[in-house]
């Protein structure tokens, strides 16, 4: 998963380098566009589409099959009613644009690009939803085909469409849009054919046709998506806003430079811990659904331990090469310096940043978003942007000071997501685990406790369509229909999570 993301980061800077070659005016435009994109629209889709982390993965360790095909369903419709609002609103880009302040031609032009790109977020809301089924049943190879044939002809695509057919501008757009349509395509003829000739009519098959169960349980459903969206977008507009920030300062045309520099320098590693982030999600999500929080905390704390690992080495190497790294994206000696004195302190911030990323995967895993938005908003908005400003402005720090911010808020939200983590009760999530997931035509199976022992999940209720159920039986909840859920202890039935409302 971690080539997998380095390869789709890299997918969308492609159009960005070739559009340069069209002049300055062209590349801030798309880049003006690309933000807007990656903002409004990408962040959310991520957000609505992490809550099949919970759903699918816990389902599928369940082996409650058809559950994961109806969330995938649910996700596909949800995702693409999610993008044509997107869309709707990003035909009012320019107005806004220049609300902002923006240069009247930068934002007709920028506006254009955005607008052009709505193909492509359409795409992109296929393939994320595709990519996560896949990934609750432990399928990545089909995945990381389809990304890195996708790096292959993002270069294709945009030299034929910016230079071959000479559409400048709006051949970067095109580009993106063919990219990310093909990966949708590719994936989606993926699934077809591994659902429908290789797993039909197995038993732990995930598709069983088109269902009108994926019309119901909108709510359940929104009620992990939406914290999703806060956890994420919380994170990821803090980054922007600090970007904007730099813009305030002495020589603002440096100070950006080089926050960018830093920001794309983070995007890199970022990209290479969000596989770990997604196999944590992937792996509590599992071992909750099958009753088993003793291994979901072993993964849990596995992934932490390694991510932790992995950025002490990224640090220790953005260091050693601080005189050199900025080359890689300009020549200017003012940005060069600039950067070679802010890459320690930016190195600081990496292993509280990934331990942040990858415990998230447990939350989501788990099904507890709403602790990672709270968190996120509390931290990064209360905390990390006054932190920020207060460094650079009151103190005169300049952007040595953002990153002074960006370095005590990383520390500080990673330190707290441990102390999440150690007082995380796996074996209270997998009973909720149980009682979302459990399939009506499968016997409740038994917890193994974390400290030993074990308990069996029931559900007492009636389903939509008014059946009684007993202890012993279990239901879909709370996708499919409301009841009581609870561990069977001494064969009574005491509750393990509050009844959720059918969606």
């Amino acid at each position: 998963m971690s080539l997998t993301n380095l390869a789709g980061f890299c997918i969308g800077l492609i159009p960005l380098g070739v559009t340069g070659r069209l002049g300055q005016f062209e590349l801030s435009s798309a880049v003006l566009g690309t933000s807007i994109f990656n903002v409004t629209g990408l962040s959310v889709l991520m957000g609505f589409t992490a809550a099949m982390e919970t759903f699918c993965g816990q389902a599928y360790g369940a082996r409650n099959f058809r559950l994961v095909g109806i969330v995938y369903q649910r996700a596909l419709l949800l995702t693409t009613l999610v993008t044509a609002v997107m869309a709707l609103a990003w035909t009012q880009a320019e107005p806004l644009l220049l609300l902002l302040r923006q240069d009247p031609l930068l934002s007709r032009s920028a506006a254009l690009y955005l607008r052009l790109c709505i193909p492509a977020m359409f795409g992109q809301s296929v393939y994320e939803a595709s990519k996560r089924y896949l990934l609750a049943q432990g399928v990545v190879h089909p995945q990381t085909a389809v990304t890195l044939v996708g790096l292959a002809l993002a270069p294709l695509y945009s030299w034929l469409f910016i230079f071959y057919l000479d559409l400048r501008l709006a051949g970067a757009a095109v580009a993106v849009d063919a990219t990310q349509v093909t990966m949708a395509l590719l994936l989606g003829a993926y699934i077809a054919f591994r659902d429908g000739a290789v797993l039909r009519g197995l038993p732990h098959a995930t598709w069983h046709g088109w269902s009108r169960d994926a019309l119901r349980g909108w709510r359940a459903y929104l009620r992990f998506a939406l914290p999703s969206v806060a956890m994420i977008c919380s994170e990821w507009w803090m980054f922007e806003c600090v970007i904007l920030m730099s813009g305030w300062l002495p020589e603002p045309d440096v100070a950006v430079a080089v926050m960018g520099i830093c920001i794309n320098t983070s995007g890199l590693v970022w990209m290479v811990v969000t596989g770990f982030s997604l196999g944590c999600s992937t792996r509590v999500g599992n071992s909750l659904g099958a009753g088993h929080p003793r291994t979901a905390r072993r993964s849990a704390w596995t992934a932490a331990a390694i991510t932790t690992c992995v950025e002490l080495a990224a640090a220790c190497g953005i260091v050693a090469l601080r005189h050199s790294w900025a080359y890689v994206f300009t020549d200017a000696p003012d940005a060069v310096a600039l950067t070679a004195s802010l890459l320690p302190i930016f190195a600081l911030s990496l292993p509280g940043d990934g331990l942040n990323a990858t415990l998230q995967g447990l939350l989501r895993g788990a099904g507890r978003q709403e602790t990672g938005a709270i968190t996120n908003l509390c931290s990064y908005w209360l905390l990390g942007v006054p932190m920020a400003a207060y460094l650079a402005f009151w103190r005169g720090l300049g952007v040595h000071g953002l990153w002074w911010g960006l370095v005590i808020i990383n520390t500080c939200q990673g330190t707290l997501m441990t102390i999440i983590a150690l007082r995380f009760d796996f074996n209270k999530e997998a009973a909720k685990a149980a009682a979302r997931t459990l399939d009506p035509r499968r016997p409740a199976p038994a917890l193994s406790l974390d400290g030993g022992g074990s308990l069996d999940v029931a559900c007492r209720g009636s389903d939509p369509m008014g059946r009684e159920h007993s202890p012993g039986s279990s239901l879909l909840q709370p996708l499919l229909g409301g009841q009581q859920c609870g561990l069977l202890e001494g064969g009574q039935l005491a509750p393990a999570a509050p009844p959720v409302a059918p969606g």
